[in-house]
C-alpha cells in the first residue's frame, strides 16, 4: 500500500467542492491575500511565529506549499467560495505526511471576517474524507494551542479526540503549551 500511496500520481492536486466551498490549487495570483492573512495579528495569534513584515513571504510559503506537493510530503488548499475563485478565505491542509506510518498533520488558518460561519469544519471534512479515501491515511493529527477555543471547536466537531497536552514545548517569545488532537479513520464520522 505505501508504494501505491508514494505513487506518481498520488499527489497529483485534487480539487475539492463542499456546499459552498471550492478547495483548489494556491496560485501565486493568491499572494496579496496570503500576505494578509498571515500579516493578521487575531489570524496569527497562535501560531507561534512572527507576522508577515513583506510580500515576499508569502511568495515563499505559496513555493514551500507546491514543493512539499511535488516532494509528496504535504498538500494545502485555497479555500475559496463557490464562483468567487480568485477571492481566497484561506487555506488548509496537510502540512505534513508521513506516509511510513500513514499519518498526516493539519493545519489552516482563515480569515476573521469569514470566523463562525461553519466553513472550516466544512473545508476540514472534504480534507479529512480525502486524506482516509484517497490517500489511505490511518491517522490525522492537529497541534494547537490550548486557548484556542475556536480551532478546538472545529475539531471537536469533526470528532477529532483530545490525546495530549504538553507543556512548554514550544517557545516563541516565551513558552508555549500545545494540545494534540487526532482523528482516525475507522472512527465513526
Amino acid at each position: 500500500m505505501e508504494e501505491h500511496l508514494m505513487g506518481n500520481t498520488c499527489l497529483s492536486f485534487p480539487r475539492l467542492e463542499t456546499e459552498r466551498l471550492v478547495l483548489r490549487l494556491i496560485v501565486m495570483a493568491d499572494r496579496e491575500a496570503i500576505y494578509t492573512l498571515y500579516n493578521d495579528e487575531a489570524v496569527m495569534q497562535y501560531r507561534g511565529t512572527d507576522l508577515f513584515a513583506a510580500r515576499t513571504q508569502a511568495d515563499s510559503l505559496i513555493r514551500g506549499f507546491e514543493e512539499a506537493r511535488q516532494q509528496k510530503t504535504g498538500l494545502r488548499w485555497a479555500l475559496v467560495f463557490k464562483g468567487k475563485e480568485e477571492e481566497l478565505l484561506g487555506t488548509a491542509g496537510l502540512n505534513k505526511i508521513d506516509w511510513r506510518h500513514f499519518r498526516g498533520e493539519i493545519g489552516y488558518e482563515l480569515s476573521p471576517a469569514h470566523w463562525n460561519k461553519g466553513l472550516m469544519t466544512e473545508a476540514l471534512r472534504a480534507i479529512t474524507n480525502y486524506s482516509f479515501k484517497n490517500l489511505g491515511l490511518h491517522t490525522l493529527e492537529a497541534n494547537i494551542a490550548p486557548a484556542n477555543l475556536a480551532s478546538e471547536r472545529v475539531l471537536q466537531k469533526l470528532q477529532f479526540v483530545k490525546e495530549a497536552h504538553f507543556r512548554e514545548n514550544w517557545y516563541y517569545k516565551g513558552w508555549w503549551d500545545s494540545v494534540i488532537y487526532t482523528l482516525h479513520s475507522n472512527q465513526n464520522r
